[in-house]
């Protein structure tokens, strides 16, 4: 009878430690805070990660951040960077002058021409031509916002044939030309049109000189068309104040969470050139890691700043500290700015919405087979809408010296069944051993 029920003891003991085990899933009020997002069942939803999630991120790997249905059931997702969308801008037609030939090698100067304050040609002085020289064509590309790839010639042909060889110089200043070494064909037979020029691979292009020898006719209008172009990232960035020592030598600086920053950049106020050395640290109970040796600086010069490079990093610490290396003292603390990329995060419409991006928790939530979302890079996307905000306390369980209960009594339980299951087997041995020596008596 004693054995049956230290078994049953040992027994409920299990029953009752196994769903303490099992309850180690993260909810979303284990999170600091939370939005609340929905859109279509069933659809793959984007959320470009606002500024205030980064914030409040206790774990720079973005571990505390998980996506919940309305049933509370985790939702498996993707954190990743916004891809570039490729583009194909639409033609544009340019403004062309005729180039007075007059001047030596055909090159004028910036005095030759007039500009408005974008740099856009108003007129050409003296316009005209020299008979018996072939016509050259100022084409100014100042007001296009894209890189062009080819110049197409329209002229006023009138069915005749010709054909011309091209020569093309590139300038950005209107001073220094660089000739191209391609020698094209502006040309009509019949139904064959050689109208289209390739436009040479030079940097900051601004203006093209077009020379056209022999007989063409005259152009009528200049269009340029351009080649495949990758969207411009926007990089975030946000301003953090310094604390200045009372000494002058050292100004800190605490970036709350945890952010994708790519790179850090110290901005004096006023001008000045102090050679510091840049810290980090992961926690505020840390060494401190010597990042860089740098001189950071600002120029007042000719109406503009000029300031020092940004530090690129590849390190989320959130503890950052300037200190100078010289005998000069910062007179005010400079400004830190971060910036980052802007990155989105994708999960099925999975049961039943309103979603709920929860984040914030210095406890660590291993993420579970299943909880993270493949992606082949062909799906389509649909925006999800934000509907709400939720706060919660902020989940500092990791701390030094902590202590977790929930997390302690799956493990006393454990002890108890331990201690319970020899205390049986002892009983049981004891048992065998009495048994054994009252079977010895009796014979």
């Amino acid at each position: 009878m004693r054995s049956l029920t230290l078994f049953v003891w040992f027994a409920v003991t299990l029953v009752i430690s196994f769903p303490l085990w099992a309850a180690d899933d993260p909810k979303p009020g284990d999170f600091a805070g939370a939005m609340v997002f929905s859109g279509s069942e069933g659809s793959l939803l984007s959320i470009d990660i606002p500024e205030e999630v980064y914030r409040g991120l206790m774990q720079r790997d973005c571990g505390d951040i998980r996506i919940f249905d309305a049933s509370e059931n985790p939702v498996p997702f993707i954190i990743r960077e916004r891809p570039k969308d490729v583009f194909t801008p639409p033609s544009e037609e340019v403004s062309f002058f005729l180039w007075d030939g007059g001047r030596e090698n055909n090159l004028p100067a910036n005095t030759d021409i007039e500009i408005n304050t974008s740099g856009a040609v108003v007129r050409i002085k003296n316009q005209g031509s020299i008979p018996g020289r072939s016509p050259v064509y100022l084409v100014d590309l100042s007001r296009l916002n894209y890189k062009p790839s080819s110049l197409r010639i329209e002229t006023e042909n009138q069915g005749r044939n010709f054909n011309s060889l091209v020569s093309i110089h590139s300038s950005r200043d209107l001073s220094n030309w660089v000739s191209s070494d391609k020698r094209q064909i502006l040309a009509l037979f019949g139904r064959n049109v050689q109208d289209t020029l390739e436009l040479p691979e030079t940097g900051d292009t601004q203006y093209l000189l077009i020379t056209i020898e022999g007989e063409a006719p005259p152009p009528v209008r200049m269009t340029v068309s351009f080649k495949p172009q990758e969207e411009l990232v926007l990089y975030h960035e946000r301003n953090i104040h310094g604390e200045k020592s009372k000494d002058g030598k050292k100004v800190n600086y605490h970036i709350d969470g945890f952010y994708p920053i790519e790179s850090i950049e110290f901005i004096l106020a006023d001008a000045d050139s102090i050679p510091v050395i840049i810290k980090n640290r992961y926690s505020s109970d840390e060494e401190w890691n010597i990042r860089a040796r740098e001189t950071i600086f600002r120029y007042n010069s000719a109406g503009s700043i000029v300031k020092s490079k940004p530090l690129e990093i590849s390190t989320q610490a959130p503890y950052w500290e300037l200190e100078t290396t010289g005998e000069l003292l910062f007179s005010s603390a400079p400004d830190c700015v971060i910036r980052w990329k802007p990155r989105e995060l994708i999960f099925p419409a999975r049961g039943k919405g309103p979603w709920t991006l929860s984040y914030g928790n210095a406890e660590t939530f291993p993420l579970k087979a299943g909880e993270l979302l493949p992606l082949s890079g062909r799906e389509e996307l649909e925006p999800a809408v934000f509907t709400g905000e939720k706060r919660y306390e902020k989940k500092e369980i990791t701390t030094k010296g902590s202590f977790k209960f929930g997390k302690f009594l799956p493990w006393a339980f454990l002890g108890v069944a331990v201690i319970t299951l020899s205390l049986l087997s002892l009983h049981i041995a004891k048992s065998m051993r009495k048994d054994n020596h009252n079977e010895k008596d009796e014979t």
